[in-house]
């Protein structure tokens, strides 16, 4: 019996102590997490089921028809939402706060050009050179030859500068300094300019059309956009052909110039014949009551034959399309070129009569004096001149204020 015992009481004994050591760490680790929870006045409590702080999602009811809170990341400390309503109006609220501000009203245009600021690069060169003469107490030889080697670098021609520096030794015994010298140049410079200043008018014949002529690069196209901008601002319909067809860039640099001018552009597939462009430009002119017809002709060396012919051909299909045109043929001349560009004129001339010029970019050169030679040498009426980017820098010209730039 007592075998029997031993038999069943040891085996328990043995489970009842381990028992006890399998569950006195349990306890013990429970007993340490108690110690180390914080104060509940320091950490809200947050039941584990519920969603991250950071979340953004707005959860929608569930299948069940039931509300669920939702944490917003605006607060990271708030309590959750009772109800999606009030999640929503959370929401609202975020999206209020968030609005982009009112962007800032557009700066006015900036003021066109003067003729004093576009000729400053000239002013700074051969007239520079001429203010250190001007300071002179007396009018020497010296000083008449040192003058007349300026004017001769400034390329205003042989021509205009014998002209000038006759009148300076005709009247050497009137000239006590080198002041009166100054005073003497600047008056016949400016007789010079007056010749050729004439503002451009729109004539009376309907549709009014501009043939406008230049070589490669002296900005014709650019211009074209410019004074086909000014034209629709005066409340002109204008029509622009686009008449250099042998450039691809010349034709679509046209047409984004029709955007921005509200103007209309006759222009046809690369190659075409740009008489018959210019044909077709008149015609529509006509047809949708257009005032104004402006037609491109390809950037061209005056030196070459058949693209000068070329040229007399434009000329030509322009008078079938509508009696007396064109009414003008402008010559668009580069002022870097210097007298190049009466050269340029000259060539012209004879290949169609020409009636009038544009000068460009005055701003960018230290030539911008050319402009005196080709006045004086040709006698051609000067419309316009570039004194910059923008539309309003193509100013009409005006012979005081130019004389007045370049002696600043």
């Amino acid at each position: 019996m007592n075998g029997e015992l031993f038999f069943y009481i040891i085996p328990l004994f043995l489970l009842i102590v381990l028992i006890i050591v399998i569950r006195l760490p349990d306890n013990e680790d429970d007993h340490d997490l108690e110690e180390k929870k914080p104060d509940d006045k320091k950490l809200p409590q947050v039941p584990r089921d519920a969603p991250r702080h950071d979340t953004i999602d707005l959860t929608l009811p569930t299948e069940s028809g039931t509300d669920v809170e939702v944490y917003y990341k605006k607060d990271p400390d708030s309590p959750p939402a009772a109800t999606v309503a009030e999640a929503k109006a959370q929401e609202e609220t975020v999206v209020e706060a968030e609005e982009p501000a009112a962007p800032a009203p557009e700066l006015p245009p900036a003021a066109p050009r003067s003729f004093t600021d576009g000729l400053e690069k000239t002013r700074g060169g051969f007239f520079a050179r001429l203010k250190g003469i001007f300071t002179a107490s007396a009018v020497t030889d010296e000083l008449i030859e040192e003058m007349e080697e300026i004017l001769y670098t400034a390329d205003l021609g042989v021509a205009t500068v014998t002209h000038l520096m006759d009148e300076v030794r005709r009247n050497r015994a009137s000239l006590n300094s080198g002041d009166a010298v100054r005073e003497l140049l600047k008056a016949r410079i400016r007789a010079i300019l007056k010749s050729v200043e004439k503002p451009f008018a729109v004539g009376a014949a309907r549709p009014f059309v501009i043939l406008m002529v230049g070589v490669n690069g002296a900005g014709k196209t650019t211009t074209i956009g410019k004074l086909a901008k000014k034209f629709t601002m005066q409340g002109h319909g204008v029509v622009m052909a686009a008449g250099d067809t042998f450039r691809a860039a010349a034709v679509e640099q046209l047409a984004e110039w029709g955007v921005r001018a509200g103007a209309e552009v006759i222009r046809d597939r690369e190659g075409a014949d740009p008489a018959s462009v210019a044909f077709n430009a008149v015609n529509t002119a006509v047809s949708g009551g257009r005032e104004i017809v402006i037609v491109d002709t390809a950037g061209r060396l005056q030196n070459r034959v058949n693209l000068m012919e070329e040229l007399r051909k434009v000329h030509r299909v322009i008078g079938k399309a509508s009696d007396g045109a064109p009414h003008e043929t402008l010559l668009v001349i580069d002022a870097n070129n210097g007298q190049n560009a009466v050269t340029q004129a000259r060539e012209f001339g004879e290949a169609i009569p020409i009636t009038g010029i544009i000068v460009t970019k005055l701003d960018g050169t230290a030539k911008g004096g050319s402009l005196i030679g080709i006045a004086r040498e040709l006698a051609l009426p000067v419309y316009f001149a570039g004194i910059g980017e923008s539309v309003e820098d193509l100013r009409p010209f005006d012979a005081d204020q130019f004389t007045e730039a370049l002696f600043t």
